[in-house]
């Protein structure tokens, strides 16, 4: 019996890793994702602290500095959530593109499963055929 070979076998093999690599790209999306909340919330918590730590008894040069670090604070905090957004909308995509290559990946899956199945037949038509042959053989022989 003869071995089935996929001919798109290589184009499989070349989807299955553009479909790694955008997982893995996920994968660092979503890490960068975590890394920016985490700073997000460290420098609200900073803020939240500046607020509880102002006491009463503090020169204007000093609620100026808190006034300004505040200021630099929320900017920060400004710039991490755009960032976040960015973050975003580039996971989406990303996830749009790893679903699209799952898709192109299980399509060949079923080609290859499709010929591999046809190949199968094939093989059990020409294996039936031979064993006709060599029955017609027998029967004739044990004739004469």
């Amino acid at each position: 019996m003869a071995k089935f070979i996929f001919k798109l076998d290589s184009v499989k093999r070349v989807k299955e890793n553009y479909e790694k690599k955008a997982k893995r790209e996920l994968a660092v999306i979503n890490n960068y994702i975590n890394d920016h909340q985490k700073m997000r919330e460290k420098l609200i918590e900073e803020v939240n602290s500046l607020r509880n730590n102002v006491k009463p008894r503090m020169t204007a040069s000093e609620l100026k500095f808190l006034g300004g670090y505040k200021n630099l604070l929320s900017y920060k905090i400004k710039n991490e959530e755009a960032e976040l957004t960015r973050l975003d909308q580039e996971k989406k995509r990303k996830i749009s593109e790893v679903m699209q290559r799952a898709k192109e990946k299980k399509i060949l899956n079923q080609l290859e499963e499709h010929q591999h199945n046809e190949f199968i037949k094939e093989e059990n038509k020409t294996e039936l055929k031979q064993f006709d042959e060599i029955a017609i053989q027998n029967f004739s022989r044990d004739k004469k």
